[in-house]
């Protein structure tokens, strides 16, 4: 909670202190960047700020950590300060809102835990502090009901919505709150923080820091659900394909997609404290497409480091413990054909974004990657 825990985001840290010292704080934020780059974090240092009731601090200083207020908060249960995100869904008073799968930030969620509470008075201290998390996944109701709150905000109230997808946030909420800017990480900054935790192997923490390109949360997350062991099943699904057939590439796909899912959640479990739960979870059909892109990306990773050896480059591009399957790629494709793959991936990535049956995108991408006249022939 505290901006100096803020790492290598010295553009976005340096608006925020300026507006701190000058007393002229803005009604809402909008803090953009990719993913994983210390943005609620900062959100966070940003709202015990607000909320702390240490009043010799100088107005840029972190929060004093030492307050009620900031103690409440360290312990996540400050009255003033909402958190706001997906899964409240699941604890709104009304049924049908419950009973929904929480894919987005609706209306009745926006209305009840935000637009209602930010006008009331504050519960103990001076201000209430609202932090929408993933905020472009409001839907367009949603963030036509905030508008007003936006417009006419409460004077109490500061709203900090944090997304890594701005461009799908209507320009009108856009305009009306202070763009805070965030940036990609050092490549060694985030390679030096995987392998300060321990337990992996120098290949794998070169792997993962170069997938994430910069994004140190997303890499921990990889890390957290075993990201990098799909790649020999990957790999045995492309070693299998000449000799295969486009439906069990399709199925052995979609079952590592559902492995990683699996594994997404029971890390999502963990960190909130809900694990240890028996029997047979299913996986929302957000969440196995999600992990189905992460599979995706992966052998796309194969695929350019393909290139990477075809043309002749130094050093592997993301995969170094692929190395031998990556020579044998090179050595069994074109440029053009490995060039043609790629393209392959995206628009199999492309598929799954509009809703296309999973077994479906594998089998198609399958056909795809092993070629119109050869699949025929298998």
């Amino acid at each position: 909670m505290r901006f100096s825990e803020v790492r290598h985001q010295e553009r976005a840290l340096s608006i925020i202190r300026r507006a701190l010292r000058s007393g002229r704080t803005h009604h809402a934020y909008l803090f953009e960047g990719p993913e994983g780059v210390g943005k609620e974090l900062a959100a966070v240092a940003l709202a015990a700020r607000f909320l702390c009731a240490e009043e010799t601090l100088a107005a840029d200083d972190d929060a004093c950590g030492a307050c009620t207020d900031c103690r409440l908060l360290a312990n996540g249960n400050h009255p003033d300060f909402h958190l706001i995100h997906r899964g409240l869904h699941k604890v709104h008073p009304e049924r049908t809102v419950r009973s929904g799968k929480g894919l987005f930030l609706v209306v009745d969620l926006i209305r009840h835990f935000l637009i209602e509470p930010s006008a009331m008075k504050p519960a103990q201290g001076r201000r209430r502090v609202f932090l929408v998390r993933d905020a472009e996944r409001m839907n367009e109701g949603a963030q036509n009901a905030l508008l007003k709150t936006l417009e006419e905000p409460p004077g109490s109230a500061c709203l900090i919505l944090v997304t890594s997808s701005s461009m799908r946030l209507l320009p009108t909420i856009r305009s009306r709150c202070q763009r805070i800017p965030f940036d990609l990480l050092p490549p060694a900054f985030v390679e030096s923080e995987l392998s300060a935790g321990g337990g992996l192997s120098e290949d794998a923490v070169r792997a993962l820091s170069r997938l994430a390109d910069g994004r140190l949360g997303v890499a921990l997350r990889w890390q957290d659900i075993g990201l990098l062991d799909s790649l020999d099943g990957l790999g045995a699904c492309l070693d299998g394909l000449p000799s295969g057939d486009p439906e069990s590439f399709g199925k052995t796909l979609l079952e590592i997609g559902g492995e990683l899912a699996g594994r997404a959640q029971e890390s999502g479990e963990a960190s909130s404290g809900n694990s240890g739960k028996s029997g047979a979870k299913t996986i929302p059909t957000d969440e196995l497409r999600a992990a189905l892109k992460l599979a995706l990306m992966l052998l796309a990773a194969l695929y350019r480091d393909g290139l990477v050896v075809k043309a002749g480059a130094d050093g592997l591009h993301a995969l170094p413990q692929q190395r031998r399957r990556v020579e044998g790629l090179a050595a069994a494709c074109s440029m053009d054909d490995l060039d043609a793959c790629l393209r392959a991936i995206h628009d199999a990535e492309r598929m799954l974004d509009r809703n296309v049956a999973p077994q479906l995108v594998g089998e198609r991408l399958a056909v795809t990657l092993l070629g119109e006249e050869r699949a025929l022939r298998a």
